[in-house]
């Protein structure tokens, strides 16, 4: 990898930019959702219980995931503290580091504009941003993926080899992270581009031996085996029978009862989620004109085919999943990024304004449709909803700018302006959105289980999928409530005071069968915290 001075200048505004996105706010808000949370209490426990094999939860063992998100947050831990900030860190580190590997390897295969477009595009999509500022696996799954799915692809169409070693490493520690999926979405990206730009078998495989697989196979096993083998052996193969046959196998076949979605969920998520790359390469086909028979005349195109493979073998495989969620689409998030930079780079190249021009009104009047429902929104929260206004109102005079410049086919500039708006859009508007999801509910919640957990003897009862957010705070076990009766199995607990902890739903559904005498201590929001007394002690 052949570097001057301006792509290290490049690279450090780039690093720069992606710090501004993922650091500032990571730590403001407290745990938001259950997956933000069972990561975060996860590894809580295992550091305090000086626990390194097995996941565990609520200080039982948890094998929905593999440990290399755990290690990483106990890293962050024990480095920084336990916090919200710290949990997350992992991910935004990883997020940045994807960013990172985008610019570096793709300027291998394309001039500094595209790759910055390519960068550019990374750090402005919606959900890329979410997810880097929450503690789940899918962003350390998407570094791991993309680094090694890059450096293979290095590797075969550049004849870099020196890198592979790296490569396989990163591979190794993207199944510690999720598993064989991690193989699945490299097959897809490796397997479908050597099928696609191949011209017989014989060449098949030898671009594919050229990749050295055993010797990759040998540090694979290295990697992620010894882990896999421990777990198993200290859970008695509970580990192994629980996340490869009902997780993996059980979601692919829709055998588990949550995610499961229709076939078009995941359209609004790649509209919404992607903008404005996304929609944008809608007119990619017609812009690049590529057909397979040219695909291995330049790096340029070869690199459109992987990433066309890596794209649309990620999607057949999410789509044939029963179990949908949004953070499923994460690592396509670099394929889309790359695509989008070559795109782009393309356009301004040959002057096609029209292609990129249609992009201004959509987006102005997205923003200015936000800005009629942000007071909904953000219904007793006026310092969020002044700050969400005044953020949408600049970035759609951003958008209204690159219209302008388009329209009189400045496309340079246009294209500056478009992602200058939505790299502001997604630093302002997605802390402030994470910001009010959790004064929604996990706000009141946190400060309930804070006054709970001040008597250090207290017995403390939660609605089961709120449990790792109120074990998180409360740093202690709590009781699991999963129907209406369960008070008694609470009350039999130590002699300790019994608080109970219910939001106004299930509090409804639920004090009809409440055994003993309760007081209301507080309520905030939503939530209710009860005293309960066993009246027959």
């Amino acid at each position: 990898m052949n570097f001057s001075h301006s792509d290290y200048k490049t690279l450090w505004i780039l690093f720069g930019l992606a710090c501004v996105m993922f650091f500032p706010a990571l730590g403001t808000a407290g745990l938001v959702n259950t997956s933000d949370a069972y990561y975060s209490e996860a590894a809580r426990e295992m550091l305090l219980r000086r626990e390194f094999i097995i996941p565990h939860l609520n200080f039982v063992p948890f094998y929905d995931k593999p440990i290399l998100t755990y290690w990483l947050i106990m890293a962050s831990y024990f480095n920084f503290g336990v916090s919200t900030f710290a949990a997350r860190l992992p991910s935004a580190v990883c997020a940045v580091g994807t960013a990172m590997a985008v610019y570096v390897v793709s300027k291998n295969f394309l001039n500094r504009r595209a790759s910055i477009l390519a960068t550019l595009a990374l750090l402005t999509m919606p959900l890329y941003v979410i997810v880097g500022h929450v503690a789940l696996t899918d962003m350390p799954l998407t570094f791991l993926t993309s680094v090694g799915n890059l450096i293979l692809l290095l590797a075969l169409i550049k004849k870099q080899t020196k890198y592979l070693l790296l490569a396989y490493v990163a591979l190794g520690l993207a199944v510690l992270s999720k598993g064989p999926l991690a193989l699945v979405l490299t097959a897809a990206c490796l397997g479908g581009f050597l099928a696609a730009t191949s011209t017989s078998l014989a060449d098949f495989r030898s671009r594919f031996l050229s990749l050295k697989p055993f010797i990759g196979l040998a540090i694979l096993i290295a990697v992620a085996a010894p882990w896999f083998y421990a777990v198993h052996i200290a859970s008695g193969g509970a580990f192994t029978s629980y996340f490869f046959i009902d997780q993996n196998l059980g979601r692919l076949f829709g055998k588990l009862p949550s995610h499961l979605y229709p076939i078009w969920f995941y359209v609004p998520f790649l509209l919404g989620g992607f903008v404005p790359s996304f929609p944008l390469l809608t007119g990619a086909p017609v812009v690049f004109r590529l057909r397979l028979r040219q695909a291995n005349t330049t790096a340029r195109n070869q690199l459109i085919v992987a990433m066309s493979c890596w794209l649309f073998g990620t999607l057949l495989l999410l789509l044939l999943s029963a179990s949908k969620l949004p953070t499923y689409l994460l690592p396509i998030s670099t394929p889309v990024a790359i695509l989008t930079g070559i795109y782009l780079d393309t356009i301004i190249r040959l002057g096609r304004r029209r292609f990129i021009l249609w992009g201004a009104p959509v987006l102005v009047a997205g923003g200015l449709f936000s800005l009629f429902i942000f007071p909904k929104m953000f219904d007793g929260a006026r310092d969020l909803y002044s700050l969400a206004a005044a953020s949408t109102i600049i970035f759609v005079l951003g958008y209204t700018a690159y219209g302008v410049f388009v329209l009189r086919s400045q496309l340079k500039k246009g294209v500056v302006l478009l992602y200058a708006a939505s790299f502001l859009a997604c630093a302002s508007l997605v802390p402030i959105a994470i910001q009010r999801i959790y004064r929604l509910g996990p706000e009141s919640l946190e400060h309930l289980v804070y006054i709970a957990a001040s008597d250090k003897d207290a017995n403390i009862a939660v609605i089961e999928q709120e449990s790792p957010k109120a074990a998180f705070y409360a740093r202690r076990k709590v009781f699991e409530i999963n129907g209406p009766f369960e008070f008694e199995k609470f009350l039999s607990l130590s002699d300790g005071p019994h608080f109970v902890l219910l939001d106004d739903k299930n509090l409804a559904l639920m004090k009809p069968f409440f055994p003993t005498r309760t007081d209301l201590i507080s309520k905030r929001g939503k939530w209710n915290l009860f005293a309960m007394e066993d009246l027959e002690k």
